[in-house]
Protein backbone atom coordinates (compact mmCIF):
# COMPACT_ATOMS: atom_id res chain seq x y z
CA UNK A 1 0.00 0.00 0.00
CA UNK A 2 1.26 3.56 -1.34
CA UNK A 3 1.11 6.35 1.70
CA UNK A 4 0.75 9.27 0.54
CA UNK A 5 3.14 12.20 2.08
CA UNK A 6 1.73 15.63 3.47
CA UNK A 7 3.21 18.12 1.53
CA UNK A 8 5.86 20.54 3.36
CA UNK A 9 4.16 23.55 3.08
CA UNK A 10 0.88 22.36 3.64
CA UNK A 11 -0.40 24.77 6.07
CA UNK A 12 -2.69 23.71 9.08
CA UNK A 13 -5.05 25.26 11.80
CA UNK A 14 -5.51 23.82 15.04
CA UNK A 15 -9.19 22.67 15.18
CA UNK A 16 -9.74 20.49 18.54
CA UNK A 17 -7.85 19.15 21.52
CA UNK A 18 -8.69 16.21 23.62
CA UNK A 19 -6.34 13.49 26.07
CA UNK A 20 -4.77 11.73 23.52
CA UNK A 21 -4.89 13.55 20.40
CA UNK A 22 -5.36 17.20 18.53
CA UNK A 23 -6.96 17.53 15.27
CA UNK A 24 -5.81 19.93 12.63
CA UNK A 25 -7.85 21.08 9.37
CA UNK A 26 -5.84 22.13 6.01
CA UNK A 27 -6.02 26.02 5.25
CA UNK A 28 -4.20 28.51 3.35
CA UNK A 29 -4.03 31.40 5.62
CA UNK A 30 -4.73 31.28 9.65
CA UNK A 31 -8.58 32.67 10.86
CA UNK A 32 -8.38 36.24 11.87
CA UNK A 33 -9.32 35.09 15.55
CA UNK A 34 -9.04 36.50 19.20
CA UNK A 35 -6.37 34.38 21.26
CA UNK A 36 -8.91 33.23 23.17
CA UNK A 37 -11.10 31.47 20.49
CA UNK A 38 -9.09 29.27 18.34
CA UNK A 39 -8.28 26.50 20.43
CA UNK A 40 -10.76 24.65 21.53
CA UNK A 41 -11.45 21.26 24.15
CA UNK A 42 -12.33 17.90 23.42
CA UNK A 43 -15.70 18.86 24.64
CA UNK A 44 -16.17 21.40 22.45
CA UNK A 45 -18.16 21.48 19.13
CA UNK A 46 -15.73 22.21 16.45
CA UNK A 47 -15.88 25.78 14.80
CA UNK A 48 -18.31 26.01 12.25
CA UNK A 49 -17.00 26.70 8.48
CA UNK A 50 -17.17 25.54 4.98
CA UNK A 51 -15.09 22.73 3.98
CA UNK A 52 -15.68 23.83 0.72
CA UNK A 53 -14.49 27.30 1.76
CA UNK A 54 -11.09 25.07 2.99
CA UNK A 55 -10.15 23.72 0.08
CA UNK A 56 -10.56 26.59 -2.31
CA UNK A 57 -7.60 28.10 0.25
CA UNK A 58 -5.34 25.33 -0.60
CA UNK A 59 -2.73 25.25 -2.76
CA UNK A 60 -3.44 22.76 -5.78
CA UNK A 61 -1.14 20.29 -4.76
CA UNK A 62 -2.70 20.03 -1.43
CA UNK A 63 -6.23 20.65 -2.39
CA UNK A 64 -6.50 16.63 -2.72
CA UNK A 65 -6.42 16.34 1.33
CA UNK A 66 -8.91 19.29 2.55
CA UNK A 67 -12.34 17.76 0.79
CA UNK A 68 -14.20 16.10 3.60
CA UNK A 69 -10.66 15.65 5.75
CA UNK A 70 -8.80 16.72 8.60
CA UNK A 71 -5.27 15.45 10.24
CA UNK A 72 -5.13 13.83 13.38
CA UNK A 73 -2.09 13.85 15.36
CA UNK A 74 -1.03 11.58 18.85
CA UNK A 75 0.29 12.85 21.66
CA UNK A 76 3.03 11.51 23.72
CA UNK A 77 1.53 9.02 25.85
CA UNK A 78 2.64 5.92 27.50
CA UNK A 79 -0.50 3.92 26.49
CA UNK A 80 -0.33 5.44 23.06
CA UNK A 81 -1.17 3.72 20.40
CA UNK A 82 1.05 4.04 17.57
CA UNK A 83 -0.78 5.13 14.04
CA UNK A 84 0.08 2.56 11.57
CA UNK A 85 -1.44 0.19 14.56
CA UNK A 86 -4.64 2.04 14.41
CA UNK A 87 -4.65 2.16 10.58
CA UNK A 88 -4.32 -1.80 10.82
CA UNK A 89 -6.98 -1.97 14.04
CA UNK A 90 -9.45 0.08 11.50
CA UNK A 91 -9.65 -1.87 8.67
CA UNK A 92 -9.23 -5.50 9.64
CA UNK A 93 -11.32 -5.14 12.07
CA UNK A 94 -13.68 -2.13 12.35
CA UNK A 95 -14.95 -2.06 9.09
CA UNK A 96 -16.03 -5.82 9.35
CA UNK A 97 -18.54 -4.69 12.13
CA UNK A 98 -20.29 -1.05 10.95
CA UNK A 99 -21.07 -0.24 7.31
CA UNK A 100 -18.36 2.09 6.03
CA UNK A 101 -21.21 5.29 6.51
CA UNK A 102 -21.43 4.84 9.90
CA UNK A 103 -17.62 5.64 10.53
CA UNK A 104 -14.92 8.45 10.82
CA UNK A 105 -12.15 6.92 8.12
CA UNK A 106 -8.59 6.41 9.48
CA UNK A 107 -6.11 6.42 6.74
CA UNK A 108 -2.31 7.07 6.74
CA UNK A 109 -0.31 9.70 5.99
CA UNK A 110 3.32 10.72 5.83
CA UNK A 111 4.63 13.93 7.69
CA UNK A 112 6.82 16.64 7.06
CA UNK A 113 9.84 15.96 9.35
CA UNK A 114 9.56 19.36 10.51
CA UNK A 115 5.87 19.16 11.48
CA UNK A 116 5.72 17.94 14.94
CA UNK A 117 8.35 20.15 16.59
CA UNK A 118 6.37 23.34 14.79
CA UNK A 119 2.77 21.88 16.24
CA UNK A 120 4.20 21.84 19.79
CA UNK A 121 6.06 25.29 19.74
CA UNK A 122 2.52 25.78 18.85
CA UNK A 123 1.06 24.04 21.50
CA UNK A 124 3.88 25.30 24.03
CA UNK A 125 3.25 29.18 22.93
CA UNK A 126 -0.75 28.79 23.28
CA UNK A 127 0.36 27.58 26.95
CA UNK A 128 2.16 30.32 27.69
CA UNK A 129 -0.02 32.87 26.38
CA UNK A 130 -2.91 31.22 28.63
CA UNK A 131 -4.93 29.99 25.04
CA UNK A 132 -4.57 26.34 25.42
CA UNK A 133 -6.75 24.49 28.49
CA UNK A 134 -4.87 24.25 31.70
CA UNK A 135 -5.59 20.64 32.29
CA UNK A 136 -3.72 19.62 28.58
CA UNK A 137 -0.56 21.86 29.61
CA UNK A 138 2.94 19.78 29.44
CA UNK A 139 1.38 17.19 27.37
CA UNK A 140 2.87 17.39 23.21
CA UNK A 141 3.09 15.94 20.28
CA UNK A 142 4.81 12.05 19.73
CA UNK A 143 7.91 13.14 18.04
CA UNK A 144 8.67 9.74 17.53
CA UNK A 145 5.77 9.25 15.01
CA UNK A 146 5.95 9.28 11.72
CA UNK A 147 2.21 9.38 10.55
CA UNK A 148 -0.42 11.41 11.14
CA UNK A 149 -3.93 10.02 10.44
CA UNK A 150 -6.74 11.56 7.98
CA UNK A 151 -9.99 11.88 9.39
CA UNK A 152 -13.63 12.50 8.09
CA UNK A 153 -14.40 15.90 8.57
CA UNK A 154 -17.66 16.00 10.65
CA UNK A 155 -17.37 19.80 10.82
CA UNK A 156 -21.35 21.60 10.70
CA UNK A 157 -21.36 24.09 7.63
CA UNK A 158 -22.98 27.43 8.97
CA UNK A 159 -24.33 27.92 5.32
CA UNK A 160 -26.75 25.37 5.32
CA UNK A 161 -27.44 25.75 9.14
CA UNK A 162 -26.21 22.86 10.36
CA UNK A 163 -25.36 21.46 13.90
CA UNK A 164 -23.13 18.87 14.83
CA UNK A 165 -24.31 16.77 18.48
CA UNK A 166 -21.71 14.65 19.68
CA UNK A 167 -21.41 12.57 22.81
CA UNK A 168 -20.28 9.03 23.82
CA UNK A 169 -22.89 6.55 24.05
CA UNK A 170 -20.61 4.65 26.78
CA UNK A 171 -21.93 1.20 28.14
CA UNK A 172 -24.93 0.16 26.65
CA UNK A 173 -25.30 -3.29 28.32
CA UNK A 174 -25.10 -3.49 32.01
CA UNK A 175 -21.72 -4.92 32.84
CA UNK A 176 -21.74 -8.69 33.23
CA UNK A 177 -19.93 -8.49 36.80
CA UNK A 178 -22.59 -5.66 37.96
CA UNK A 179 -24.16 -7.39 41.21
CA UNK A 180 -27.18 -9.03 42.20
CA UNK A 181 -30.11 -6.03 42.72
CA UNK A 182 -27.83 -3.26 41.28
CA UNK A 183 -30.42 -0.17 40.75
CA UNK A 184 -27.72 1.63 38.34
CA UNK A 185 -26.08 0.69 34.78
CA UNK A 186 -22.44 0.96 34.84
CA UNK A 187 -21.78 4.40 32.88
CA UNK A 188 -24.64 5.86 35.83
CA UNK A 189 -22.87 4.07 38.90
CA UNK A 190 -19.33 5.33 38.11
CA UNK A 191 -21.08 8.93 37.63
CA UNK A 192 -22.20 8.61 40.74
CA UNK A 193 -18.78 7.55 42.21
CA UNK A 194 -17.45 10.59 40.30
CA UNK A 195 -19.54 13.13 41.44
CA UNK A 196 -19.31 12.08 44.63
CA UNK A 197 -15.53 13.31 44.60
CA UNK A 198 -16.27 16.11 42.75
CA UNK A 199 -18.76 17.33 45.58
CA UNK A 200 -16.32 16.60 48.07
CA UNK A 201 -13.70 19.18 46.05
CA UNK A 202 -16.28 21.73 45.74
CA UNK A 203 -17.05 21.08 42.16
CA UNK A 204 -20.14 21.11 40.11
CA UNK A 205 -21.56 17.61 38.91
CA UNK A 206 -21.68 16.62 35.92
CA UNK A 207 -25.07 15.13 34.40
CA UNK A 208 -25.14 12.82 31.51
CA UNK A 209 -27.81 10.74 30.21
CA UNK A 210 -28.45 7.20 30.94
CA UNK A 211 -26.94 5.01 28.16
CA UNK A 212 -29.88 2.43 29.04
CA UNK A 213 -32.31 4.92 28.04
CA UNK A 214 -30.42 5.60 24.46
CA UNK A 215 -30.41 1.99 23.44
CA UNK A 216 -34.13 1.16 25.29
CA UNK A 217 -36.53 1.82 21.75
CA UNK A 218 -38.60 3.12 24.73
CA UNK A 219 -39.79 6.49 23.46
CA UNK A 220 -40.38 7.92 27.11
CA UNK A 221 -36.79 6.52 27.95
CA UNK A 222 -35.14 7.97 24.31
CA UNK A 223 -37.10 11.32 24.75
CA UNK A 224 -35.41 11.82 28.31
CA UNK A 225 -31.82 10.66 26.90
CA UNK A 226 -32.41 13.32 24.10
CA UNK A 227 -32.96 16.21 26.23
CA UNK A 228 -29.10 15.63 27.54
CA UNK A 229 -27.71 15.55 23.68
CA UNK A 230 -29.92 19.63 22.64
CA UNK A 231 -26.16 21.92 22.22
CA UNK A 232 -26.81 24.52 24.63
CA UNK A 233 -26.36 27.15 22.28
CA UNK A 234 -29.50 26.63 19.99
CA UNK A 235 -32.49 28.37 22.18
CA UNK A 236 -35.20 28.64 20.16
CA UNK A 237 -37.88 26.61 21.37
CA UNK A 238 -39.06 25.71 18.02
CA UNK A 239 -35.86 24.25 16.73
CA UNK A 240 -35.22 22.44 20.04
CA UNK A 241 -38.17 20.93 19.85
CA UNK A 242 -38.04 20.20 16.00
CA UNK A 243 -34.13 18.62 16.31
CA UNK A 244 -35.35 16.40 19.26
CA UNK A 245 -38.22 15.00 18.01
CA UNK A 246 -35.90 14.04 14.58
CA UNK A 247 -33.12 12.57 16.98
CA UNK A 248 -35.77 10.58 18.52
CA UNK A 249 -36.90 9.47 15.28
CA UNK A 250 -33.25 8.65 15.00
CA UNK A 251 -33.02 6.55 17.51
CA UNK A 252 -35.71 4.57 17.40
CA UNK A 253 -35.03 4.21 13.72
CA UNK A 254 -31.10 4.10 12.85
CA UNK A 255 -29.36 0.92 13.06
CA UNK A 256 -26.41 2.23 14.51
CA UNK A 257 -26.96 2.63 18.27
CA UNK A 258 -28.75 -1.38 18.31
CA UNK A 259 -25.54 -2.62 16.53
CA UNK A 260 -23.42 -0.94 19.20
CA UNK A 261 -25.10 -2.53 22.10
CA UNK A 262 -25.04 -6.03 20.13
CA UNK A 263 -21.63 -5.60 19.97
CA UNK A 264 -20.95 -4.58 23.38
CA UNK A 265 -22.94 -7.47 24.41
CA UNK A 266 -21.34 -10.14 22.12
CA UNK A 267 -17.64 -9.18 22.62
CA UNK A 268 -17.85 -9.38 26.56
CA UNK A 269 -20.34 -11.69 27.86
CA UNK A 270 -17.59 -12.17 31.44
CA UNK A 271 -17.16 -8.70 32.05
CA UNK A 272 -13.88 -7.30 32.99
CA UNK A 273 -13.47 -9.25 36.72
CA UNK A 274 -13.24 -12.58 34.52
CA UNK A 275 -12.43 -11.63 30.83
CA UNK A 276 -9.24 -12.27 29.20
CA UNK A 277 -7.98 -8.77 29.19
CA UNK A 278 -5.79 -9.37 26.33
CA UNK A 279 -7.70 -11.07 23.84
CA UNK A 280 -8.99 -8.91 20.80
CA UNK A 281 -12.58 -9.60 21.10
CA UNK A 282 -12.50 -7.86 24.95
CA UNK A 283 -10.29 -5.15 23.79
CA UNK A 284 -12.78 -4.13 21.04
CA UNK A 285 -15.67 -4.40 23.43
CA UNK A 286 -13.35 -1.67 25.78
CA UNK A 287 -12.95 0.62 22.44
CA UNK A 288 -16.90 0.51 21.75
CA UNK A 289 -17.80 1.38 25.03
CA UNK A 290 -15.61 4.20 24.70
CA UNK A 291 -16.29 5.51 21.11
CA UNK A 292 -18.02 8.93 19.88
CA UNK A 293 -21.28 9.00 17.86
CA UNK A 294 -21.05 11.93 16.03
CA UNK A 295 -24.55 13.44 14.69
CA UNK A 296 -24.54 16.28 11.96
CA UNK A 297 -28.01 17.35 10.68
CA UNK A 298 -29.82 20.72 10.05
CA UNK A 299 -30.79 22.92 12.61
CA UNK A 300 -34.65 23.26 11.32
CA UNK A 301 -36.72 21.37 8.79
CA UNK A 302 -35.84 18.12 6.86
CA UNK A 303 -32.79 15.99 6.01
CA UNK A 304 -30.95 13.23 6.32
CA UNK A 305 -28.65 12.64 9.67
CA UNK A 306 -25.09 11.53 8.98
CA UNK A 307 -24.37 9.42 11.80
CA UNK A 308 -20.48 8.44 12.04
CA UNK A 309 -18.89 6.64 15.00
CA UNK A 310 -15.27 7.91 15.78
CA UNK A 311 -12.69 7.77 18.80
CA UNK A 312 -12.09 3.96 17.77
CA UNK A 313 -8.52 3.28 18.16
CA UNK A 314 -8.04 0.30 20.02
CA UNK A 315 -7.51 -0.35 23.72
CA UNK A 316 -4.68 -1.60 25.16
CA UNK A 317 -4.13 -3.57 28.44
CA UNK A 318 -1.02 -2.66 28.76
CA UNK A 319 0.79 0.59 31.16
CA UNK A 320 -1.77 -0.46 34.21
CA UNK A 321 -4.95 -0.03 31.73
CA UNK A 322 -6.03 -3.84 32.32
CA UNK A 323 -5.59 -3.11 36.55
CA UNK A 324 -7.43 0.14 36.24
CA UNK A 325 -10.29 -1.45 34.61
CA UNK A 326 -10.58 -3.65 37.38
CA UNK A 327 -9.88 -2.10 40.08
CA UNK A 328 -12.87 0.21 39.09
CA UNK A 329 -15.40 -2.79 38.78
CA UNK A 330 -14.07 -3.83 42.20
CA UNK A 331 -14.93 -0.15 43.87
CA UNK A 332 -18.59 0.21 41.82
CA UNK A 333 -19.01 -3.44 43.25
CA UNK A 334 -17.89 -3.18 46.84
CA UNK A 335 -18.68 0.68 47.39
CA UNK A 336 -22.32 0.00 46.71
CA UNK A 337 -22.29 2.25 43.77
CA UNK A 338 -24.25 -0.62 41.89
CA UNK A 339 -27.08 -1.33 43.95
CA UNK A 340 -26.95 2.46 45.65
CA UNK A 341 -26.23 1.32 48.98
CA UNK A 342 -22.75 3.45 49.37
CA UNK A 343 -22.19 5.59 51.59
CA UNK A 344 -23.23 9.30 50.83
CA UNK A 345 -26.78 10.79 51.86
CA UNK A 346 -26.06 13.42 48.70
CA UNK A 347 -25.92 11.36 45.89
CA UNK A 348 -28.95 10.92 43.56
CA UNK A 349 -30.82 8.38 43.69
CA UNK A 350 -32.96 8.17 40.73
CA UNK A 351 -32.39 4.49 39.23
CA UNK A 352 -31.68 3.05 36.19
CA UNK A 353 -34.09 0.93 34.24
CA UNK A 354 -32.84 -2.36 34.40
CA UNK A 355 -35.31 -4.51 32.90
Amino acid sequence: MSIPELPRDTPLQQLAEGAANVVYRFVLRQPNYSNDEHVLDEDATPRPSSTSAAAEQLTDHAAFLAVGRLLRLGKALRSRVCNQQSHRYFHGTLESLFPAEYLISLDLIKLPTELIDSCNNQLEEDERFGRRPAKRAGCYLARDEPYGLLITDMTPDLEKREVLIEFKPKWLVQSPTSPPGSRRCRTCALKARRNAGRRLKGKKEEIFLCPLDLASQDIARIKRAVGFLIPPSITSEEHVGELGQRLVEFLLNNPIVPRLQQLQRDLDPLGVLYADVSSSQFLTAMTLRDCTLYLKMRQAGQGPIEARLGDLDLKSPDEGKAEYWRAVEKELIDGGWYTGTEDDPQTDRSWCDLT
